[in-house]
């Protein structure tokens, strides 16, 4: 599973996501870096126009289990805090019993924007390229690790990485793969486009052509 590193690199933007579940030796891939459960944002955003659009919960499509969360809060009008969450539900398509919950226990990454780039070359995660506005920023990772907690942890190893192996009632398991958040400081954009929120990652440098590593919808 990777994540816009909770949205940049971890979370937000780059931050990472996905998710995954399987039987017997199953095992989601490792994240390297969006949200847990955070304070909604303020009745009064101090976000500039252009970037409150950005604040608030955004989810990713449920995979195998995971439900990722993010929650992007203006705490000026250019610098937003992301956290992420992981849950883990009994079903495949995220219904039945919450087994387990995973984050890092505290916010996952500082966003700041800068000015708006017009007209970047942008690719879609369908391969199609599209010409749009964006915001470029800089997101500062914590320097935390991940921790997981729930009904159905079975057992769990920290040591830089952590390891969580998470059963479900039908008797399959997944072995996740965490790595803690090192406090780097990673380069990327956002783009809300058609209700989506795109996480891109640049190609190149100096650049104004980026990707998109991570899809969120409300």
């Amino acid at each position: 599973m990777k994540y816009l590193a909770v949205l940049l690199s971890s979370t937000m933007l780059v931050a990472c996501g996905g998710g995954g579940s399987g039987s017997s030796d199953a095992s989601a891939s490792p994240s390297s870096a969006v949200s847990s459960s955070a304070s909604s944002s303020p009745a009064v955003s101090p976000a500039n126009a252009e970037l409150a659009k950005y604040e608030g919960v955004w989810r990713q499509d449920c995979l195998n289990h995971m439900r990722l969360t993010m929650t992007s809060t203006a705490t000026s009008s250019t610098i937003f805090s992301v956290m992420r969450k992981e849950e883990y539900f009994d079903n495949p398509d995220c219904t039945g019993a919450l087994v387990a919950t995973g984050s890092f226990g505290q916010l996952d990454e500082t966003v700041q924007y800068t000015a708006t780039l017009a007209n970047a070359s942008v690719t879609l995660l369908t391969g199609e390229t599209v010409v749009a506005n964006v915001d470029p920023a800089t997101s500062v990772l914590a320097v935390a690790p991940f921790t997981i907690t729930g009904s159905g942890v079975k057992s769990t190893y920290v040591q830089g990485m952590t390891f969580a192996t998470i059963a479900y009632a039908n008797g399959e398991y997944v072995v996740i793969q965490r790595a803690a958040l090192s406090g780097k400081t990673t380069h990327g954009a956002l783009l809300l486009r058609n209700g989506e929120l795109l996480a891109l990652v640049p190609v190149g440098d100096p650049t104004t052509s980026f990707q998109v590593n991570h899809r969120y919808i409300r």
